[in-house]
């Protein structure tokens, strides 16, 4: 079933849940909002003091139009933006090993450079992504691909993106 919330009542279960859980000791705590300038990227701003924007693109022009507002939201709200990440650049044929830029290739890269925001990295699509992830399994741990596709953004996220 699905929950349909408005501002207050949103921007109040995001307050709850920031404040009332028990995270413990944590190296990093990951907020996935929609993109845009929004409720929910604004009270996490505002209620998490010293947090951090790491932006996720594909990369056609309609979503670079998006992240390019959500890189000036950011600055107007004193947010670093520790980087892009250009997510489904390419599809991988797992046949052929053959790179095919079904939604284009390189625009987050671009992105980057002309709003001066370092650039993470690029992510395929792969079918092994779907299938790791359906049975429970991080692809980010896999030997092979799964280290080749994301080793060198977590090493950049590690050092510390924008704050490096």
């Amino acid at each position: 079933m699905a929950v349909i919330w408005r501002g207050p009542l949103k921007i109040g279960a995001i307050k709850q849940f920031i404040a009332d859980v028990q995270w413990g000791e944590l190296d990093y705590l990951f907020i996935d909002s929609p993109p845009g300038t929004g409720d929910e990227p604004l009270t996490v701003a505002q209620v998490m003091k010293g947090s951090q924007g790491i932006i996720v693109t594909t990369p056609q022009e309609v979503s670079l139009l998006d992240i390019r507002k959500s890189i000036t939201f950011c600055r107007q709200v004193n947010m670093p933006v520790v980087g892009i990440l250009e997510n489904m650049s390419g599809f991988v044929c797992p046949h052929c090993g053959e790179k095919i830029d079904l939604f284009s290739s390189g625009g987050g890269e671009r992105t980057a450079g002309e709003m001066g925001v370092p650039f993470l990295g690029k992510i395929p699509i792969r079918p092994e992504i779907v299938t790791s992830t359906d049975q429970g399994q991080p692809y980010v741990l896999q030997d092979g691909r799964g280290k080749e596709d994301f080793g060198g953004i977590i090493e950049k996220l590690i050092q510390g993106g924008a704050n490096k």
